[in-house]
């Protein structure tokens, strides 16, 4: 066997058309387009994680010359990232008219790009596919007892997170607390490393299950004023339960599962929350103790306070919520109302824009302001950026037709010349969605 790094220019590697992933393609093309199809907007994000930070130092792609021309080399390890790379520097590769959002999204890529297209990469050649499928081997079938890529799990990922990107979850939270407590047994530490953390950050991000607990959440962070035992009481019986190979995740699956698992919590593990501790506490060091928020006054003249602070990418998106942040709504009360529309559907559209949502429906039809509306609200639920229970309401205010959130009272606001908004409406209607124009500008 002999292998040897090599930079090959994009140009000069060629797609490999008996791609493991997928049948074998008749051509270069066909294989670009099965990945497409299969793909779709990954590839898009690849390329712009390339394009921004390089390509991986630690996993080269893998080729060998080709039989015919020994300056062209076939990609045996590594064409998701060269067809990615392919279609950063050429998007007129996207062929199909159904991807044209992909195109377009490509394409602004590589406009915005041009001066850090990568145009060549660090390869390592072998001479064979026989000599690079024991290596493409390990890397995708598992353990192999060692041999492969031990992957890690839920834990050490959020550990890694919590080291390098400064996120710890509350499910490491969770298990800091308990590892530090000289009220938890020693049989029970040594098993939090089996804690299943999705089960964890499931119970603990509701807010029902967190005031059994006798703790909150503030930016991330868990924060209590009752006694540390107390909490560590309830913490402990909650693990146990999660320990538990009879326990099923479905028990806390939905808001309704977990409601059932408070009100069946053991009552000796219940946390007494009239205990309080000396200070507050946190398990994540030199916290600045959170304070209540203040409510926004009864009557404000402006209908996004100033005190919503958000970093808003689209540059008219950005200037309407600086506008709204010194208009006076009760001197401007119908600019403000039709501007107040626009605002919604312009971040909601940026929203699909951003995450491949077509704003058409199969038959090309544009969808209506409720439309998108629902579906971003599923995204952001699929994607576990909001909950459910919480944009209930929402949701409900949105589909309400004649709801100060309603499309058509949005719609009538702007169409409607007999329709005259109401300053205090406008105010309640931006503090009903204001968490959910949150989560869309910050996800955007």
């Amino acid at each position: 066997m002999s292998t040897y790094t090599k930079k090959i220019e994009l140009v000069d590697l060629e797609v490999n058309t008996d791609n493991y992933r997928f049948e074998p393609m008749a051509s270069q093309k066909d294989a670009i387009d099965r990945m497409i199809d299969n793909q779709g907007y990954k590839l898009y994000n690849l390329a712009k994680d390339m394009i921004k930070f390089g390509p991986s130092p630690i996993e080269l792609v893998l080729v060998m010359p080709t039989s015919k021309d020994k300056t062209k080399f076939t990609v045996l390890e590594g064409n998701r990232r060269v067809i990615a790379l392919k279609l950063a520097s050429n998007p007129d590769l996207i062929e199909n008219p159904e991807k044209s959002a992909l195109k377009e999204k490509f394409r602004t890529l590589h406009e915005s790009n041009r001066n850090k297209l990568i145009k060549e990469l660090y390869c390592v050649v072998c001479d064979s596919p026989a000599e690079a499928d024991r290596w493409i081997k390990l890397k995708h079938t598992g353990e192999n007892e060692g041999i492969g890529t031990v992957s890690w799990n839920a834990q050490q990922k959020e550990r890694f997170e919590a080291e390098v990107g400064n996120k710890t979850s509350l499910a490491i939270q969770v298990i800091k607390i308990l590892q530090n407590s000289t009220d938890v047994p020693d049989d029970i530490k040594s098993r939090l490393k089996d804690l299943p953390t999705s089960s964890v950050n499931r119970l603990v991000s509701d807010p029902d299950v967190r005031k059994l607990l006798g703790f909150d959440v503030v930016n991330g962070v868990i924060w209590s004023a009752i006694s540390e035992k107390e909490v560590v009481k309830g913490l402990k019986q909650m693990v146990e339960d999660l320990l538990d190979p009879t326990f099923n995740v479905k028990k806390i699956y939905t808001k309704e599962d977990r409601a059932k698992y408070i009100k069946n919590f053991n009552p000796a593990s219940k946390p007494d929350t009239t205990v309080k501790a000396t200070k507050p506490w946190s398990p994540i060091p030199n916290i600045i103790t959170p304070t209540a928020p203040k409510p926004y006054p009864a009557y404000r003249k402006v209908l996004i306070p100033k005190k919503f602070l958000i970093k808003i990418k689209n540059s008219k998106v950005n200037k309407i919520y600086h506008e709204f942040q010194k208009l006076n709504v009760y001197n401007f009360t119908n600019a403000a109302a039709v501007l107040f529309r626009v605002f919604v559907e312009s971040s909601i559209d940026c929203y699909m824009k951003e995450h491949g949502m077509s704003t058409k429906d199969k038959t090309n039809r544009n969808l209506t302001l409720q439309e998108k509306v629902n579906q971003v609200i599923n995204d952001l639920e699929a994607k576990g950026v909001i909950e459910k229970s919480e944009y209930k309401g929402i949701r409900s205010e949105v589909n309400d037709k004649n709801g100060i959130l309603g499309i058509d009272t949005l719609h009538a606001y702007v169409h409607n010349p007999n329709f005259s908004a109401h300053p205090k409406n406008l105010t309640t209607a931006w503090d009903n969605i204001e968490k959910f124009m949150k989560a869309v500008l910050e996800n955007t």
